[in-house]
Parts: C-alpha cells; sequence; structure tokens
C-alpha cells in the first residue's frame, strides 16, 4: 500500500490509522487483493477513503459475439466514504509472444462500485481465426476518480485458448 501525502507523519498516521482494516496484497492473481487510499487532507485527519477490492474475470471466449476473447474489469468497495464515487477501470487484454506479454487491447470506462454488465470495463479482441493455443492473461487497474492511489494492477492467472491472432 502506497499512500501519497504531503508530509510524513501524515502519512504515518494515516497508515495507522487504515492498515487494520486493509489485508495486505497478495502476489496470488485468485488471491482477493485490497487497497486504501488517502487524500493529503484526510491524511491529516486520520481517515482516507476505505478499502476497495481489484476484481476481474479471465480471458475467455465471449458468450454474446463469436470469435472474440473477452477480460472484464471492475472494483467493490469494502469500507469507508467511497459510496458513490466512481473510479476509472482499465483493461488490457495482453498476449504471451517470443516470452513476453503483448497488449492485444486497452480499454477503460468510469464506472461504480459493483460489476455487473454497467460496472464494469470490457476488453475484446476479434480472433482472426480458432486455431492453435495462445496464452492469454488481462491486467486491471482501478483508480478512484478524484483520490491519489498507488500503482497496483491485478493480474488475472493465465489462460490457454484457441484464438487466433
Amino acid at each position: 500500500m502506497r499512500i501519497r501525502t504531503g508530509a510524513a507523519s501524515a502519512a504515518l498516521a494515516t497508515l495507522l490509522a487504515v492498515s487494520a482494516a486493509v489485508p495486505a496484497q497478495a502476489a496470488s492473481s485468485d488471491t482477493p487483493q485490497y487497497r486504501s487510499v488517502a487524500t493529503a487532507e484526510a491524511a491529516r485527519a486520520g481517515s482516507g477513503v476505505g478499502a476497495f477490492q481489484t476484481l476481474g474475470d479471465n480471458v475467455h471466449f465471449s458468450h454474446t459475439v463469436r470469435g472474440h476473447i473477452n477480460a472484464h474489469g471492475w472494483w467493490k468497495n469494502l469500507s469507508g466514504p467511497a459510496r458513490g464515487v466512481k473510479a476509472k477501470v482499465t483493461v488490457w487484454l495482453q498476449v504471451k509472444r517470443g516470452g513476453q506479454w503483448k497488449t492485444l487491447t486497452k480499454e477503460a470506462k468510469n464506472v461504480y462500485s459493483g460489476g455487473g454488465s454497467g460496472k464494469r470495463t470490457a476488453a475484446a479482441y476479434k480472433c482472426t481465426y480458432n486455431v492453435g493455443l495462445h496464452e492469454f492473461r488481462s491486467v486491471i487497474d482501478v483508480d478512484l476518480i478524484g483520490y491519489p492511489d498507488d500503482s497496483h494492477k491485478k493480474i488475472t492467472a493465465t489462460q490457454k485458448l484457441g484464438c487466433g491472432l
């Protein structure tokens, strides 16, 4: 967790105030990952916007558009005054080529907490043909609008799909 404030003592006060309620971030893509953000004013008051969870599904074939693969990203408010706040959710759909991850498409959308079709960002890629297995993943970043936060991004589990590039 990284908190941006103007003074070291304010950062320490905020860290102590929110660290008890916010679990540490895990490296596993299947483990819930929580974050907390705070403004300088909130840090001086000893509270931030609370905790939220970055969520996303694994890359999969679309159920609505034949021949496309999709990845979705959303966020869930866990505690604090972040209710009613929108977040910019960015999803990168990536493929592994030559041992490196390459971005096929990137989508961003401002959404409220929750998930579902109206509260998530979707990144889609049209397969050229459905032969040959490739490894795909998505990277999801959630930035609460109006609040600074850390650079944490959720990386979903790698999926092998028969989607031609």
